[in-house]
């Protein structure tokens, strides 16, 4: 059976309806590189709250508009779905590369991998139960939960799974590639074993003479032979090169870590090897920074988050030192600016009336009923003292909140040292948006 009739017969056993697949989008033309995640699907990162350090990442799940955790059923036979949502596909959608959209004839809903999407009506806060089945759940392969679940946190139904995002357990890769979420390169991209981005060359050659110093060619044991989109080209010395769609496959000397895209954007001969992109607003760009790194722009001007304070061991700027939980975010929404004295300085990231919540992007609604993009749950804003394209003036400031004053201002503070679980003060930290 083709992967389809399998799908329709694993669902018409397991809830007891009968199913039509609809037709996916998906091209065979190289480089139709689709987008990672439908309309209304979000990319959530998984973390541990922390008290004194940057919060621990686990993994990548998939949440609704919203951002709540989706879940589906791995049980062999029926399952209750008492409390449970389907995900519904809006009118007009199609599926595409592990997006399959399923009817029962009144309803479309979204399926991920062949597997049903529902939210749970008894998360009360977006991603809550995601993190209690990442912290006492057993793991992926039957390991042992990291905690135990002493205070009864909240956690799914028997049967029931959070789903998460893994464009590489359904990809035809040969040995020694994988493919993983690069923040910077803004989608799934091809690695090597080592998890270092891989790039193909925009022309369909293999390299000018002028670019072997910085580039290394992938290459390809004397017994490795290609498949499906991966083949195995003969360079003029002899030795074999990988080629993905025909494409000669390099790596970049200037990536000096794992998930580093620093190539991407250095020679026009070159562009990272994406397999699905992430969504991004329009006009929205990575670009590098000296002594920063990567940070997100907005039509050149660059673009922050505020985060409430907290307290944090290692420097602000160092790669993996500020990992913030989506929870926080979403806590704060837009409250990390909401006066009129504020607005002056900080102009809100607008989103249209109409936009929707896909990957890492959402939107959230502002106390004057406007929309603001948001970035793994953190709003995002421009600074108007930055005039110029590559500014950073409102890069690491520190806007304390008034413990004296009247009401208002003391509601304020006592806020933000909720949500930020401040020790030693109250206020809002702006920071530059990194991917």
């Amino acid at each position: 059976m083709i992967r389809g009739q399998i799908f329709h017969t694993f669902v018409s056993a397991l809830f007891g309806v009968s199913v039509v697949l609809l037709p996916s989008t998906l091209s065979a033309q190289p480089r139709d590189i689709q987008i990672s995640t439908p309309s209304g699907v979000m990319l959530v990162e998984v973390h541990q709250e922390e008290g004194f350090s940057s919060d621990q990442y686990f993994w990548t799940r998939l949440g609704n508009a919203s951002g709540a955790t989706l879940f589906y059923s791995d049980a062999p036979k029926e399952i209750s779905k008492e409390n449970f949502t389907p995900l519904e596909a809006s009118e007009g959608s199609v599926g595409f590369n592990d997006w399959t959209i399923v009817s029962d004839g009144e309803l479309n809903q979204w399926a991920y991998q062949s597997n049903l999407l529902f939210t749970w009506d008894l998360e009360e806060e977006e991603g809550q139960v995601a993190t209690n089945f990442a912290l006492y759940s057993p793991g992926p392969d039957g390991e042992e939960p990291l905690q135990e679940n002493t205070k009864g946190a909240l956690l799914p139904p028997d049967g029931w799974q959070v789903a998460r995002f893994k464009p590489n357990s359904t990809a035809n890769l040969p040995d020694g590639f994988d493919l993983q979420l690069i923040d910077s390169g803004q989608g799934a991209v091809l690695t090597n074993f080592e998890g270092f981005s891989l790039y193909i060359t925009s022309n369909g050659e293999s390299c000018s003479s002028n670019c072997y110093g910085e580039w290394t060619p992938v290459a390809a044991p004397s017994l490795a032979v290609g498949s499906d989109r991966f083949s195995i080209i003969e360079r003029t010395d002899g030795s074999r090169q990988w080629a993905f769609e025909e494409q000669p496959l390099f790596r970049y000397e200037g990536d000096l870590q794992p998930g580093d895209a620093h190539g991407r954007d250095v020679n026009d001969e070159f562009k990272l090897a994406l397999l699905t992109k992430n969504f991004t607003p329009t006009g929205v760009n990575v670009e590098s920074r000296i002594g920063y790194g990567d940070i997100f722009t907005l039509n050149g001007q660059t673009l922050y988050f505020g985060s409430a304070f907290e307290k944090y061991w290692g420097g602000r700027n160092l790669r993996g030192s500020f990992e913030i939980a989506y929870f926080k975010g979403k806590r704060l929404g837009g409250s990390a600016c909401v006066s009129d004295n504020c607005l002056l300085t900080w102009k809100p990231f607008a989103a249209p009336s109409d936009a929707t919540a896909s990957g890492f992007w959402e939107i959230i609604t502002r106390h004057d009923g406007t929309k603001q993009w948001a970035y793994k749950g953190f709003a995002l804003y421009t600074y108007i003292e930055d005039k110029v394209p590559g500014e950073m003036r409102g890069h690491s400031i520190y806007d304390i909140a008034e413990v004296d004053g009247n009401d208002a201002a003391i509601a304020r503070t006592k806020y933000l040292a909720e949500v930020g679980n401040a020790l030693g003060g109250a206020g809002v930290y702006w920071s530059v948006a990194k991917p």
